[in-house]
This record gives structure tokens, C-alpha cells and sequence, in this order.
């Protein structure tokens, strides 16, 4: 594992610890989550992922905590301050990749009309279809009808599980525009009739 996957690791972990404080200490739990709010507050001006680890890095808990105008010794000494510092970056890491998803989704979506296509993959995840984690999702750029197509692990079987659904986005910014269901999720075993079930949706939804 490399220094930045175990950061990471170590952030998500954080944030995990957190829950069973909730529901054995509410009240330690309050405090702690203005704590973290505080922190990922003050990391706001951080601009991306990258820059993210090397302030967590390059700087010193404790003084971080101060900038953050968090007064440790008001906090209680049951709060693991590592904890709360890992739990603050990863919140601020997960507003940082919605951000960084919602850009890559208007590029695409600002090229395709450029190019004068009729529709744009917004969501591309995976090199090969039939080998999870796979997720392509097509939206049709004058609807916003969206046809995803995921390749998943089923943990019964350990063999690759298919679906295919159909979602009503934003044509301008690839966000959810409906929780109307155009065409519900189906899953199968056999790539060929999930393959052709996901051209079938995409002839009747996304051809203008």
C-alpha cells in the first residue's frame, strides 16, 4: 500500500469511529462533530486531493486545531483528536471528489455539444465491461435520459452480477433531475442479454 492510499485508509477509518460514539455518547458525539465541521471548515480553501494530503502532511495537528478555532481545552479528554483530525479530512476529501465528479460530468457534457454528438457518457468507471467495478453511464444531451450499465461482484457467488437502468438527469449539468423511474434496474448473469438490454434502452431513449 502506498503513503497515499494508507492516508487514505487512515481518514476513512477515522470518520468510521466515529458512529459508535453516537450511539453510546450522544453528547461527546455533539462535540466531536463540531470539531470535525470546524476542521473540514477551515480546509475549505484546499483545492484538490493532492493538495489535501500534503497539508495533512505538512501540518501540525494541534496548530491546525487552533487555526480551526478549536479550543482543546474546552474539549473533553475522551475525544481522540487524531480521530476527529482523520474524520475532518475525509469529509473534506469526499466534498472535494463531488466537486472534481461534477466538473468531469460538465466537460464531457460541454465537449459532446461541441462535437455536435447527441449524447455524452458522463460517468465512465473500469476498462472492461464484463470485470467489476464497472459503471458507464450515457446521457442524451437534448432528454438528459441516462442509460447506466454496471458490472458488480456478487457477494454470494463471487461472479460478476450485470445491470442496466435508466435515470432523468439535468442535460445541462448530468445532475439527478427526477426520481421518476424510466425504465427500473435489471440485473443479470449473462453478459449477452444485459448487453443487449442496454442497446434496447439506449435505441428507444437516447436516439432523438
Amino acid at each position: 500500500m502506498t503513503d497515499r492510499e494508507e492516508t487514505l485508509r487512515r481518514w476513512r477509518s477515522g470518520e468510521q469511529r466515529l458512529y459508535p460514539v453516537a450511539t453510546t455518547r450522544p453528547d461527546l458525539y455533539k462535540s466531536v462533530i463540531g470539531v470535525v465541521r470546524a476542521v473540514a471548515d477551515h480546509l475549505a480553501a484546499v483545492p484538490d486531493l493532492d493538495a489535501l494530503l500534503t497539508t495533512f502532511r505538512n501540518t501540525d495537528r494541534d496548530a491546525e486545531l487552533d487555526a480551526a478555532g478549536v479550543s482543546r481545552l474546552d474539549l473533553s479528554p475522551e475525544i481522540d483528536l487524531d480521530m476527529v483530525r482523520d474524520a475532518a479530512y475525509q469529509v473534506r476529501a469526499r466534498e472535494l471528489e463531488v466537486r472534481a465528479s461534477a466538473e468531469r460530468t460538465e466537460t464531457a457534457i460541454r465537449r459532446a455539444r461541441a462535437a455536435g454528438e447527441p449524447t455524452a457518457v458522463i460517468w465512465a468507471e473500469g476498462e472492461r465491461d464484463l470485470w467489476p467495478p464497472y459503471r458507464r453511464v450515457e446521457m442524451s444531451l437534448a432528454t438528459g435520459r441516462a442509460v447506466a450499465v454496471t458490472t458488480e461482484m456478487d457477494p454470494d457467488t463471487m461472479m460478476p452480477r450485470y445491470a442496466v437502468e435508466s435515470l432523468e438527469l439535468d442535460p445541462e449539468t448530468g445532475a439527478v433531475a427526477s426520481d421518476e423511474v424510466l425504465a427500473p434496474r435489471r440485473e443479470f448473469t449473462d453478459p449477452e442479454e444485459w448487453r443487449a438490454a442496454a442497446a434496447e434502452l439506449r435505441r428507444t431513449l437516447l436516439n432523438p
